[in-house]
């Protein structure tokens, strides 16, 4: 080669350069966290769920990696998507009541992404995963129904918040505008929530359009809770075509991405902050209780990082958390262990710390203890006023259950009155962690 023609291909080369779009440079990338409000995994296709509630959702389950036990490391809506959002524990990040929000000492990870240079968004359909707990701390842009979505601007609701396909417009809409290159949105959808609704196309595919009974929206939590046939499989119907609606929503996302050219850069979780009882344990709805049916939820990773494969590795909400910061190559002293590491968790802790009641659950390979202490009877009187109420309270002791997920999953055989070595030691650790263990 010659001196002339090695200055020519340097000159080439250096014009190439120049010539290259500014995103050849540095990869978009795109992360999403999408929570659904009171998603249940047995109720979604990808879970083994015969109804078809969930065919967008089961298709990323397919493409991507299921996790199959996966744990929220807390019952109800804000504390939950505050441990999404923080990647602490309940008690650790203090979010746990009706009354309380983020405190200021508490860094979410949206801060720690925006302090590394990502753009960061949130859309939520529930302000008790909003600006409500205080959980807008470090996003650029966010938007919830406290702060945008008034009652004046949410059009056609079916349980009182925005529908699955106002937020997926919001958020493509946002999408769309935005150059950033490292972007990171959180998106929250309310569907399934009671008082259970959705539009009366998908409301009559699941009740059946020869159901004639009573049609219930509604339950209570422990009393007064014996509904007939009917009314019970009216409320899970509607409850599945929520779940359908939150999956329509879903699937108008990923269209989008696919028609902005997002989707091959984009790393999408999909989850819940809990899930929801439907009488399984004598009781309904969300809250205080730890059963399978409210606290395990489904986890879905769908992106480039996650080969399709099912994983049956403990997980919990933190370390989603972790795993977007891994993913983002931020470092923070944290729990939470990322679903890109080749092992998981050893445990997961679930908590509960409102209304003076106080219930913690440990979950470690196939055994669960669930530990209450005598709840506070001066908070438990100015706020619930009725003892009645929740009779699972107890006031004066301790109450502990333990069940073997491995050979009664449906947790109806309570091993708590005669506690197997395995179970003593996690009420041990249980103990030990609500005492003040920081990890």
């Amino acid at each position: 080669m010659t001196r002339m023609t090695v200055r020519f291909s340097v000159l080439a080369l250096l014009i190439l350069a120049a010539a290259r779009p500014a995103h050849a440079e540095s990869k978009r990338e795109l992360v999403i966290l999408l929570l659904v409000d009171a998603m249940r995994p047995d109720h979604l296709g990808a879970y083994g769920y015969t109804k078809p509630t969930s065919p967008v959702m089961d298709g990323l389950a397919a493409e991507g990696q299921r996790f199959t036990r996966a744990y929220v490391n807390a019952p109800w809506t804000r504390p939950s998507t505050t441990c999404f959002l923080t990647g602490l524990n309940a008690s650790r990040h203090r979010t746990e009541t009706a009354k309380s929000k983020l405190p200021d000492d508490v860094t979410t990870i949206a801060q720690r992404l925006a302090k590394a240079g990502w753009a960061t968004a949130g859309f939520t359909a529930n302000g008790n995963g909003g600006s409500l707990a205080g959980l807008e701390k470090g996003f650029q842009r966010f938007e919830d129904p406290t702060n945008t979505y008034t009652k004046a601007v949410r059009g056609t609701t079916y349980n009182g918040l925005p529908h699955g396909q106002f937020m997926a417009d919001k958020v493509l809409g946002y999408l769309a505008s935005s150059k950033a290159q490292k972007q990171f949105v959180f998106v929250f959808l309310v569907d399934p929530h009671d008082p259970y609704g959705a539009p009366p196309e998908l409301e009559q595919q699941f009740l059946g359009k020869d159901f004639k009974g009573t049609i219930r929206r509604k339950a209570l939590w422990e009393t007064n809770n014996t509904y007939p046939p009917d009314e019970l499989f009216s409320m899970q119907a509607i409850y599945d075509a929520g779940i359908k609606n939150a999956d329509l929503a879903i699937g108008q996302i990923v269209d989008g991405l696919k028609a902005q050219g997002r989707w091959s850069d984009t790393t999408l979780f999909i989850s819940a902050d809990h899930g929801e009882a439907f009488g399984e344990h004598g009781v309904f709805l969300h809250a205080h209780h730890f059963y399978d049916e409210i606290i395990k939820v489904p986890l879905i990773a769908h992106g480039s990082r996650f080969s399709p494969g099912v994983s049956d590795r403990l997980t919990q909400s933190i370390d989603v958390s972790a795993t977007i910061l891994d993913i983002a190559g931020v470092k923070a002293d944290l729990p939470g262990v990322s679903l890109l590491a080749p092992t998981g968790v050893a445990r997961v802790i679930s908590e509960y710390n409102e209304f003076g009641i106080h219930r913690q659950a440990i979950i470690a390979d196939k055994t669960k203890v669930i530990w209450q202490r005598p709840a506070d009877e001066e908070v438990f009187m100015r706020e619930v006023k009725n003892k009645a109420f929740f009779p699972s309270v107890s006031f004066d002791k301790d109450v502990v259950h333990a069940f073997d997920l491995g050979s009664d999953p449906q947790e109806k055989n309570n091993l708590g009155g005669a506690m197997p070595p395995k179970a003593q030691t996690m009420l041990s650790e249980l103990k030990t962690f609500v005492q003040g263990d920081k990890k």
